[in-house]
């Protein structure tokens, strides 16, 4: 029923597509599409790279090019569906198993690698605000939203602290238990948090050099996917440098995350490419429906090669849960 959902979902996705207008722009474009493509899979690589740290000592049973190809398939569920990162994030969990990973170390490893990859983006968007600030563009946009401005930058920096200071010094080490009475959907809800909260803390504080090194894997994915907003402009003939990619890439995702519950956030992107444009200074309306056309085409690349990958990942699945089986039986 869940593949039914992120079919029709991909399919809704896809007939929004202006193909026309794509191909105009990849014509326009030409080879250098190509840059765009090796930019996402880079950042995907170190994307994979820091969730296959978060598996300990487990990372040795499942390669790092299998699991980009499992992190790959889990993206596109989580953004072409209803649940959002949530189901892809399970999907994720659920197709380490036949690796003979158990339940509870891959919803760990998920939910520490969503963490570390998280709290990158809030420090790589608070470096990104505080380079605006400092410029002359930036200061014009101050004197209509200063206070907000400021009141957002505080929130990022205690939302760190807050973690931090949790993940590091909270003393609570007590794993949660579920009462046999709990039928609750909310109260099962609770428990779930709670369990991967323990899970994360427990990662941690076995290995913290895991979670720093994670950490900063998942900075570099996301440094190195905001190149793809600054090659866009740069193919566009606008004179950037990488901070506005950095910028534009970590303000539209805050626009893609209040609209995660859009399958794949159809409008809400485009919205937040307008708007983060006009704050770098770039107002005219043929560039963010550029960028934004070249974003979707990216985009349809990977949905492709997730389609491709699922297959052979089903496949080395079962033989990898045949040979477990076997291992056990011998």
């Amino acid at each position: 029923m869940l593949i039914v959902v992120i079919l029709v979902f991909i399919g809704i996705f896809i007939l929004n597509t202006d193909f026309s207008a794509t191909k105009e722009e990849l014509r326009a474009i030409g080879f250098r599409f190509i840059y765009l493509l090796g930019i996402t899979f880079i950042a995907y690589f170190f994307g994979t790279w820091s969730w296959h740290i978060c598996l300990g000592e487990n990372r040795k049973k499942i390669s790092i090019l299998k699991l980009f190809a499992v992190r790959q398939v889990g993206e596109t569920v989580g953004q072409y569906n209803p649940t959002s990162i949530v189901g892809g994030d399970l999907l994720k969990a659920e197709m380490l198993k036949p690796y003979g990973i158990s339940s509870e170390v891959a919803l760990s490893s998920v939910a520490t690698s969503r963490i570390t990859v998280v709290l990158s983006q809030i420090l790589l968007l608070l470096i990104a605000c505080l380079w605006l600030s400092k410029m002359e563009i930036g200061q014009t946009a101050l004197k209509s939203i200063g206070i907000v401005f400021y009141i957002f930058i505080a929130l990022l920096i205690l939302l760190n602290l807050v973690f931090f200071y949790w993940l590091i010094f909270s003393k609570s080490m007590s794993k949660p238990i579920l009462k046999e009475n709990s039928n609750g959907l909310l109260r099962k809800l609770v428990y779930k948090i709670k369990d991967l909260s323990f899970n994360i803390r427990k990662s941690y504080r076995y290995n913290p050099r895991f979670f720093w090194y994670s950490y900063l894997l998942a900075t570099v994915h996301w440094v190195i996917g905001s190149l793809e907003f600054y090659f866009i402009l740069l193919f566009l003939g606008y004179s950037v440098v990488p901070m506005h990619g950095l910028l534009l890439d970590m303000g539209v995702i805050v626009f893609k995350s209040a609209g995660a519950f859009v399958p794949g956030q159809l409008g809400i992107e485009e919205l937040g490419n307008k708007m983060m444009l006009s704050i770098v200074g770039i107002s005219a309306g043929s560039v963010w429906v550029s960028a934004s056309i070249l974003r979707r085409a990216r985009q349809l690349f990977w949905i492709a090669i997730g389609f491709i990958l699922y297959p052979f990942l089903k496949k080395d699945s079962k033989q990898a849960s045949t040979l477990q089986n076997g291992n056990i039986i011998c």
